[in-house]
């Protein structure tokens, strides 16, 4: 008991680039403790083409489709959801409703003045913040949570489509959108400055860990003193922990441990000369005088890189990252067909109804949202996690979507939950729903394997039916 007290003291009194979470984590570890849990919502605009995203042979034999065959190496931890309704006739825009409902799960009632007469405030908190006000799993780090989007321009000034979390009604939380801020408000007390300030910080960083690691083994040596030879067993665990956390420093790199990952480019993009954060064209037009989807990738390439790196730190154990809002301005060019160098806007493109190359080009604006999130998973799944697993292994990731098409329908909409054992899921699978399920009873699913408690219902009565059966 003395050397519990004394030991916890000292951790809480660590504060630097997460070591107390770290190591205290190692002596969790060394008691039989698991790795964290983690929930990270990642949302991709504008629906899908329902017969380029539905996947064949149901269950665990099942075939991946065109838009989702970029997720071959991540298949093991996904689980395909089809015939899920997103159940969202309250007031505003087909993206702009979609989204709010989609991520809080309960209707919207009132508008906000302005902003194209179609922006609904929330009426309730979003599942993220829910889930980590209510669970024991996602609570105690030093960041709460974390919100980025890699591109934020729309028509007009609406909130709805660029907010995914909602810290309670008509309260949105404003995302990260340049990935150097996002790793400043993560890293930043530590390694702010220019690149090589940043690299000098982060070997300050080194060292510093290395001290308390040594402090940490001298403080053992101590209180193997003073403990009962009953606890020297105990004792030899908790060094056997700290020297393992030492030998995995000294490997260094980032997938061996707690570590920030080299401190993003400072980027401006998609600004105009005033610096004001403009859309790409308007509906007038679908065309665009330069392509995004280069840009686009880097930039949530290094988002994720910070949120991968405060993950395994333990920094945090809740994130959402918006790839664009539904009502976007991203452009690609060599998507549309039989025309490899026009460059078209995704969402302005996605209203031409008539167009009969748009879905095409939305079939393959959805399949590179594919490519670029599985590499962004195989990240996760290829990083050792701190007591066992793969990070991926125990962190739910549903893939969401705003809308079920585009034409602004709600009904059988596509979603996608990844993970593994560390969250119950029954991965590697296609699960059918006839008749269609709301998406709500996916949340009631993600609550129950993070132990949110009391979550027995979200939304009204028509909006959930129970949890879906995608849990061991």
């Amino acid at each position: 008991m003395i050397y519990s007290i004394k030991r916890r003291n000292f951790l809480q009194g660590v504060g630097a680039l997460g070591i107390a979470s770290w190591l205290m984590r190692a002596e969790a570890r060394a008691e039989g403790a698991g790795s964290p849990k983690r929930f990270l919502v990642i949302h991709h605009p504008v629906g899908t083409v329902k017969k380029n995203w539905t996947c064949t042979a149901e269950g665990t034999g099942f075939k991946l489709s065109r838009i989702l065959a970029p997720f071959e190496p991540v298949k093991s931890h996904m689980v395909v959801l089809d015939g899920i309704d997103i159940v969202a006739p309250g007031v505003g825009g087909g993206h702009e409703q979609g989204t709010v409902t989609m991520m809080t799960g309960v209707r919207t009632r009132e508008l906000y003045p302005g902003n194209g007469g179609d922006d609904p405030k929330a009426a309730g908190p979003s599942v993220d913040q829910l889930f980590l006000a209510k669970s024991a799993l996602l609570k105690g780090t030093a960041i709460g949570s974390l919100q980025v989007s890699c591109d934020d321009r729309v028509d007009v000034g609406e909130l709805s489509t660029r907010r995914l979390s909602y810290s309670g009604p008509a309260a949105p939380m404003a995302p990260y959108l340049v990935p150097h801020l996002t790793y400043e408000r993560v890293f930043g007390t530590l390694v702010a400055g220019t690149d090589a300030a940043s690299q000098e910080a982060l070997v300050r960083a080194r060292k510093l860990k290395k001290s308390v690691l040594d402090f940490s083994l001298r403080d053992l040596a101590k209180l193997r003193g003073l403990a009962p030879k009953s606890e020297h067993e105990r004792l030899d665990a908790h060094e056997a922990a700290v020297r393992e956390l030492e030998i995995e420093l000294d490997k260094g790199g980032a997938t061996s441990g707690c570590m920030a990952p080299a401190r993003p480019p400072t980027l401006t993009p998609f600004n105009d000369s005033q610096a004001n954060r403009i859309g790409n064209g308007n509906y007038t037009t679908t065309t665009a005088a330069k392509s995004d989807d280069e840009l686009h990738a880097q930039i949530g390439t290094l988002h994720f890189a910070v949120i991968r790196a405060a993950f395994l730190c333990d920094l945090t154990r809740v994130a959402t990252f918006q790839w664009s809002p539904g009502t976007n301005h991203v452009s690609f060019r060599g998507m549309y067909p039989n025309e490899p160098d026009t460059i078209k806007m995704h969402h302005p493109l996605s209203h031409e109804f008539s167009n009969p190359q748009a879905p095409e080009f939305l079939t393959k604006v959805d399949t590179w949202y594919s490519e670029q999130t599985s590499k962004l998973l195989q990240t996760l799944l290829s990083t050792d996690d701190i007591a066992g697993g793969k990070l991926l292994d125990n962190t739910l990731v549903p893939y969401v979507t705003e809308v079920a098409r585009a034409d602004h329908a709600w009904a059988d909409a596509p979603f996608v939950v990844f993970g593994g054992a560390g969250v119950k899921l029954k991965s590697n699978r296609l699960v059918k729903y006839n008749p269609r399920r709301p998406l709500n009873d996916m949340w009631l699913a993600c609550a129950r394997a993070l132990e949110v408690e009391g979550m027995t219902s979200l939304g009204d009565n028509s909006m959930f039916t129970g949890p879906l059966d995608i849990l061991v």
